[in-house]
């Protein structure tokens, strides 16, 4: 079958190769017992740099996403990366004070889950603060990552901490931060009188309206707050049922109403001028540029296969590899992602592609993203609804996953039909994080700011093959 008429038409014969290496091979690596000099087969290897393009996708809604984070850094290649987020407050069951009961304290308490940013030395202080919403948050908005709120002037408070000790990141610490007097005695005031405001969510987050987590001073991380450990507490002295004066506490909790920001300032870097809109960007230097958050991915086009599959007659696939490597190292805490998933896409950069293409079972028909899998970890016959799983290779600075099975029916013609036409047409694939198709706002590859860079001459694929031996 011709796969390069079949995608490109009669002008085929002009596009070229990159070619990086042809070479012949032991049949017995390979798994073919044959005497390499009297055979009428032989075998051979192609590696071939994969033309790539970076594509930075629309934003994503953010609402109800589950995280909670804030902070700002730099990195030499992404720019200042920025991150606030928005949230609705949650009472409590109310235990009514008494007529004796005097305020005390307005405070809260905090804790953070993990962290991405720039190397923190021990006891280098950080700081967010806590703003109070000077407008409401709409339950039923569609927030995106680059929706804001605007806030009261001054913070009801400023979280100042030490993340790191003795080359330990401080994740299992809670913090106690002093918030407002002022706000939090007229709160009280409210609350020991049994205003209609302390009635339910709703009535208080009209009054209240919520508040915003934002980076505070020279902030060289964004930081994932643990939304469970957050709580706002209305301290106050009370008179218990023996008449003594005891210390209570009014709680409130982060409501379900939320949402993050996050967006990044790249200018004087290579990825000046990039677009949220699903638009093939081609940096200014020669890497190409993988961000979980902003949405960054590497789409990367498998034409030069298809040029491949139609040079050679009677290729027989033995083997197949795709290796991203030379992966930059920033330091700090700016590790690359701890593996990569390939995700298929189309003409116009939709991502990621759903559909039923080599679906098992067909109850996940438009619930999940087309994956190609890693055939090592998930034998044939390779059902493309298991991620590819590319994990990291840290001792080399790469990323490799076998294809075999999958190039072997791509080059079969074995995924083109009248029905399921777009793989082999289009033959384009996303490198990015592991993504959820129904609630993608929730996973990692949404919330974190993780970044990558590679040379775009290292995106690659190793094509092992046999063909008849020409005389």
């Amino acid at each position: 079958m011709n796969l390069l008429v079949k995608k490109f038409g009669p002008l085929a014969v002009i596009l070229q190769m990159a070619i990086l290496a042809i070479s012949c091979e032991d049949p017995g690596k390979i798994g073919l017992i044959v005497n390499a000099e009297n055979a009428v087969i032989s075998t051979h290897y192609q590696d071939i740099i994969l033309p790539t393009s970076v594509v930075q996708f629309d934003p994503r809604k953010t609402l109800e996403s589950g995280s909670v984070q804030a902070g700002e850094y730099v990195n030499p290649d992404f720019g200042k990366i920025t991150s606030k987020s928005y949230s609705q407050l949650s009472l409590s069951t109310i235990v009514e004070p008494t007529d004796k009961a005097e305020f005390l304290s307005f405070e809260m308490s905090i804790s953070f889950t993990s962290l991405v940013g720039e190397e923190l030395t021990n006891d280098e202080k950080q700081s967010l603060g806590v703003y109070q919403l000077a407008e409401e948050i709409d339950p039923l908005g569609s927030y995106t990552r680059l929706d804001e709120l605007t806030v009261n002037p001054d913070p009801l408070g400023v979280w100042s901490f030490a993340p790191q000790l003795n080359d330990t990141l401080q994740t299992d610490s809670t913090y106690i931060v002093s918030l407002d007097a002022i706000i939090g005695e007229d709160l009280f005031t409210k609350f020991k009188a049994g205003d209609a405001i302390f009635d339910n969510d709703t009535v208080f987050n009209e009054f209240f309206k919520g508040v915003a987590f934002v980076a505070a001073g020279n902030n060289r991380a964004i930081f994932q707050i643990n939304l469970n450990s957050v709580k706002f507490n209305l301290n106050y002295e009370d008179e218990n049922s023996e008449g003594t004066l005891v210390d209570e506490s009014y709680e409130f909790s982060l409501g379900n109403a939320r949402f993050f920001y996050l967006d990044s300032d790249k200018s004087g870097t290579s990825l000046s001028g990039i677009n949220p809109d699903n638009t093939d960007f081609y940096p200014s230097d020669d890497y190409r540029y993988l961000q979980y958050g902003t949405l960054m991915g590497i789409k990367v086009d498998l034409t030069s296969f298809y040029l491949l599959s139609d040079t050679l007659e009677n290729m027989i696939i033995n083997k197949a590899e795709l290796s991203v490597g030379q992966v930059k190292q920033y330091g700090g805490e700016m590790e690359p992602p701890p593996f990569l998933e390939a995700y298929f896409t189309d003409e116009t950069n939709k991502w990621p592609f759903i559909d039923d293409i080599g679906r098992i079972e067909t109850s996940l028909v438009g619930k999940n993203f087309i994956e190609i899998q890693d055939e090592v970890k998930y034998p044939q016959p390779g059902v493309y609804s298991v991620p590819m799983s590319v994990f990291y290779d840290e001792d080399n600075f790469k990323y490799s996953v076998s294809l075999s099975w999958f190039f072997q029916n791509l080059y079969k013609g074995n995924f083109h039909s009248a029905t399921e036409p777009f793989i082999e047409e289009k033959a384009e694939i996303y490198l990015f994080g592991s993504s959820d198709a129904i609630v993608p706002q929730s996973t990692f590859s949404h919330i974190l700011t993780t970044p990558m860079a590679v040379h775009k001459d290292s995106i690659r694929l190793r094509i092992h093959y046999t063909i008849p031996k020409q005389d």
